[in-house]
């Protein structure tokens, strides 16, 4: 009788210890984080974030931020932005009226990875415009990524000036670029 009691009470311990922990933990949308309004368009992006932060783990938010504009230096609004690292969508932004976007997202700049910033204008006459953040060692060995795709080196604090182009306007860039067949 008394073994049956040991083997309930080992049974039993150790839900009365994760019970004890999880009401220790804080609750999840203290309010530290961005608003429900936040110009990224990520709120459950931001939830998630916001829950890493509570439970004590440090993680460092970059943030990719510019502006996107015509081949006639005139701000584009309403075009949405995505971040992918290594093929996974982390974060997307939309441009303001003056063409301003702030993407935030969890990105440790040392790590192997391949980054990339899509730009796609709600304008259907604009073609979507692909920026290389970053290339992995396994994309650069494969050349992967078209050499004829534009790059931009991250750095803390710099803004990207991005253009989108009409089709005609981008087979003459490309052609300037010698990347047409």
């Amino acid at each position: 009788m008394a073994r049956t009691n040991l083997r309930a009470l080992a049974a039993i311990a150790p839900m009365i210890l994760f019970a004890g922990l999880a009401s220790a933990a804080p609750p999840s949308g203290s309010g530290t984080g961005p608003s429900e309004t936040d110009r990224t368009g990520g709120s459950a992006a931001q939830e998630k974030i916001e829950e890493i932060q509570s439970i004590g783990v440090d993680r460092q938010l970059a943030a990719f931020a510019g502006t996107v504009l015509d081949i006639n230096d005139r701000p584009l609004a309403n075009v949405q932005v995505k971040l992918f690292i290594d093929g996974l969508l982390v974060g997307t932004a939309l441009t303001e009226a003056n063409g301003f976007y702030d993407l935030r997202t969890p990105y440790d700049p040392s790590q192997d990875a391949t980054v990339l910033l899509w730009f796609v204008a709600h304008e259907r006459g604009l073609m979507a415009k692909e920026l290389v953040i970053r290339e992995s060692r396994a994309c650069l060995a494969n050349a992967l990524i078209s050499k004829c795709v534009p790059r931009a080196t991250f750095t803390p604090g710099r803004q990207f000036r991005v253009y989108m182009f009409d089709p005609a306007s981008r087979n003459k860039e490309l052609a300037e670029a010698d990347c047409l067949p």
